[in-house]
């Protein structure tokens, strides 16, 4: 099913654009869908990471809970994701976002239209039998229960998508009992959701909520998701992250290779595959909402075991449970959820089937969720730089890259004239923020950057979050 000559072009393509330097890992995904990729990026000015996760979104959101993954045994997961597009102001992350999601946008207003013949012919009919209800999928101003009765009218899927994500965050707060953060903690682990109407005794009962999040948000502001309680709730757990590791803002071209024609080609044939996955369906119709389930594959299945199975045997070595990353424990569900995504992708960009997943999406889906693991570091480091007091800091830099308590404390002695106490609680701080690592009992590691923003952690090894002296 591959296309050898689209294949070829891309990669010269990718070459010729420095796509590598991203470290998006864009080769994962299909042949047409890196071509679309490539012109949106050359003559959109998007950036290739947030088109491609943008567009992941978008699937998500179009497939709904028509169909879902069998991670394991009896325990299965919807597609659904919680994305966050992180870059300074002018970036470009919104242009994106709704380039992605124009198609749905589109379908919304198919819809909304329908609605409206459908109202009217009711009034017509004297206001009897049951009123029409507007179905959509993008819902951007709401309250909790009004995003429940959303989706209660669109039980396939709907997906929250805020520009400047963080104001919404905030809001969150307004809502009794933390209401809204409880639906979406709720939603994402896969249980059923329920709210009573004002005025109606009678409960809205959703029993698999596909809720996805989209949205955007400024480098200085992103450190409010970590200052609010969303990390001891557990919801950063359960976000993506996208930050470019390059600032720069692409200079506008006037290309003399047809590029507004180019440009519209790209979205059309976008339009044309997100069409195809909007068009899947349940397995036995609307009425009775039963979801197609695909497996992993005999091959993929092994290679999923195994990818999880050498993060366990590090898991199982750690004596502190404080020191077990909480983030981490979502991995094999996000990379469960990427691999749907993937293979739906594949399908519909004519690429593959819709039978199982295969280790193709199963090794793309680890793939991406290394790069959303990379940014997220990438942000708690220099989230941690503003955070983090600065003797902390100063003591840090005064120590090597893998050092022990003793040497910590003897250089903290010697070079700042602070107390053991003052240095443990240094170490301890240092943990917290995410610029240092307890790699076992009495040991720590920094968590170093490079240039490109590339930490000295991999998907393989993530850094635990917290650790005590």
């Amino acid at each position: 099913m591959t296309n050898t000559r689209l294949e070829l072009c891309n990669m010269i393509r990718m070459e010729a654009e420095h796509t590598e330097d991203t470290g998006f890992p864009l080769e994962v995904f299909p042949q047409t869908v890196q071509s679309v990729i490539l012109d949106m990026a050359r003559y959109e000015n998007y950036k290739t990471e947030f088109i491609a996760t943008a567009m992941i979104s978008a699937v998500s959101a179009a497939l709904g809970g028509t169909y879902r993954i069998r991670i394991k045994g009896e325990w299965q997961s919807n597609a659904a994701l919680y994305i966050i597009l992180v870059g300074r102001p002018g970036l470009g992350k919104t242009p994106p976002l709704e380039a992605a999601y124009r198609p749905i946008r589109k379908h919304d207003y198919a819809l909304f239209k329908a609605y409206e013949s459908e109202l009217e012919v009711w009034k017509a009919a004297g206001e009897i039998g049951k009123k029409p209800v507007l179905r959509r999928t993008v819902v951007s101003d709401f309250t909790p229960e009004s995003l429940l009765l959303t989706h209660s009218n669109n039980p396939r899927s709907v997906v929250i998508l805020v520009d400047e994500i963080m104001g919404m965050f905030n809001s969150a707060n307004r809502y009794t009992n933390g209401q809204l953060i409880e639906q979406l903690l709720t939603a994402w682990s896969g249980g059923a959701l329920d709210v009573t109407r004002v005025g109606n005794t009678v409960p809205v009962h959703i029993e698999q909520p596909c809720i996805n999040i989209v949205g955007t948000t400024q480098t200085k502001r992103v450190h409010e998701l970590l200052t609010k309680g969303f990390e001891e709730n557990g919801l950063l757990d359960r976000i993506l992250f996208v930050l470019p590791k390059s600032r720069e803002v692409s200079k506008w071209t006037d290309w003399d290779d047809g590029g507004e024609d180019r440009a519209s080609l790209a979205a059309a044939r976008w339009e044309q595959i997100l069409g195809k996955v909007l068009a899947l369906d349940y397995d036995t119709g609307e009425e009775e909402r039963i979801s197609h389930v695909l497996s992993m594959d005999r091959e993929a299945k092994e290679y999923f075991f195994s990818w999880w199975n050498r993060k366990v045997e590090r898991i199982n070595r750690i004596e502190d449970d404080a020191e077990v990353d909480s983030r981490e424990m979502k991995h094999p569900a996000q990379v469960a959820r990427l691999a749907l995504l993937m293979q739906v992708l594949r399908y519909a960009s004519g690429e593959s089937h819709l039978q199982s997943v295969d280790m193709v999406s199963v090794k793309a889906a680890v793939r991406l969720n290394g790069y959303f693991e990379d940014s997220y570091r990438r942000i708690r480091s220099f989230v941690a730089e503003d955070m983090c007091e600065e003797p902390p800091k100063v003591l840090l830099s005064l120590l090597p890259d893998t050092f022990d308590t003793k040497t910590a404390i003897a250089t903290g002695k010697e070079q700042q004239n602070v107390s053991e106490r003052t240095v443990m609680n240094y170490l301890k701080e240092l943990c917290r923020s995410g610029l240092l690592r307890k790699a076992k009992a009495g040991h720590y590691e920094k968590v170093i950057y490079d240039k490109s923003g590339k930490s000295n952690e991999n998907d393989n090894e993530p850094p635990a979050q917290n650790c005590n002296g």
